[in-house]
């Protein structure tokens, strides 16, 4: 439907949504990337400190606590430190800031959606560049296309392949002088960051998320790291009070308690390793090596395959059109379940 008041622009644009219709406490879910577990610590943290939060009060304008706590946590300063609410909004701050009408954005993909629909909304023009056959960056078109681009928009470990891009990769990138996004929501899973690659870049905004290893998907809080410049630019157009004081709270005992993402972490790659290794024994399924906590798998029947899983109370990732599914890695008990399940689906198509 559209409104006599719409943008013309939404004409092109679709709501995003990795969600279908089913819910309850015995689905298993495994199609959006969440971590399985929940940090006791933090939520007893949280739950003792909320008496005392001054809830009828705005949070400080600039975030300025947490996001020193952030910066000491990552071994920055504060003023290269910029939170939001949830990585979305640092994205689309990203496009108030950056992105004028006619400007073009290199984007390779498959990948996150939200990339190319942030473009679209600030006009800027999306330059879509497929990735090599084995999922592999492609980096030679990604220089060649930065030749006319103002920004380029990596995911390392890419979304929904799982697959990092090397530091000499993106410093090859960065040496073009375009802005270079670096979204890192699935970086504790590779056990590498290119937040070092800031001491020598200043086009450089790298992007990280409390969603993932951290389990904090519900609380919505993320944060990038840059230039003192660039973090300048970006603050002049975030919206004021972007985060609340519970989200904050959560993100601040999130890095007390890290041991707790540590744990997680270290857990999930094992329960990856299991998954890559019984997904790579079945007849019909190509995983590809993951450096996430999620496996990319093409198959002939993808579509089929959801459905069935569905049926059994084991939510995935299906792409329209595509010949993959991506799945989850969740507890070593889910894990399992989707095998055993996975092997009865296939042995019956």
């Amino acid at each position: 439907m559209k409104s006599k008041f719409d943008r013309d622009i939404l004409s092109n644009l679709e709501s995003y949504s990795s969600e279908v219709s089913v819910s309850g406490e015995d689905l298993i879910r495994l199609h959006a990337n969440e971590l399985p577990w929940k940090n006791e610590a933090v939520i007893l943290a949280l739950k003792e400190s909320l008496p005392s939060m001054h809830i009828n009060r705005y949070p400080e304008v600039t975030n300025s606590e947490i996001r020193q706590k952030i910066a000491n946590y990552i071994g920055f300063e504060t003023k290269n430190v910029l939170i939001g609410n949830g990585s979305d909004e640092i994205i689309d701050t990203i496009g108030k800031a950056f992105i004028s009408p006619l400007d073009k954005v290199v984007i390779p993909y498959p990948t996150f959606s939200l990339y190319s629909t942030i473009t679209k909304i600030y006009s800027g023009l999306p330059i879509m560049i497929p990735l090599n056959k084995d999922y592999a960056p492609p980096i030679k078109k990604i220089i060649s296309e930065a030749k006319n681009a103002k920004i380029a928009i990596i995911c390392s470990p890419n979304n929904p392949t799982g697959i990092a891009y090397t530091d000499e990769e993106l410093k090859s990138i960065l040496d073009t002088g375009i802005l270079v996004i670096l979204d890192e929501a699935y970086a504790e899973f590779n056990g590498h960051s290119g937040l070092e690659l800031l001491n020598d870049y200043n086009n450089l905004i790298v992007m990280k998320t409390f969603s993932k290893a951290f389990g904090l998907a519900g609380f919505r809080t993320g944060y990038c790291v840059s230039s003192e410049i660039l973090i300048d630019s970006m603050s002049k157009v975030m919206l004021p009070y972007n985060l609340n004081l519970v989200s904050m709270k959560i993100a601040e005992y999130a890095i007390q308690h890290k041991d707790f993402m540590i744990n997680s972490v270290k857990k999930i790659k094992e329960n990856r390793k299991y998954l890559f290794g019984a997904l790579k024994e079945l007849d019909g399924v190509n995983p590809i090596q993951s450096s996430a906590n999620f496996i990319l798998f093409e198959t002939e029947n993808p579509k089929v395959i959801y459905e069935e899983l569905l049926k059994r109370k084991i939510l995935i990732r299906y792409f329209e059109g595509k010949n993959y599914l991506r799945v989850t890695v969740g507890t070593y008990e889910e894990c399992v379940k989707f095998i055993s399940s996975l092997k009865e689906i296939l042995n019956a198509c």
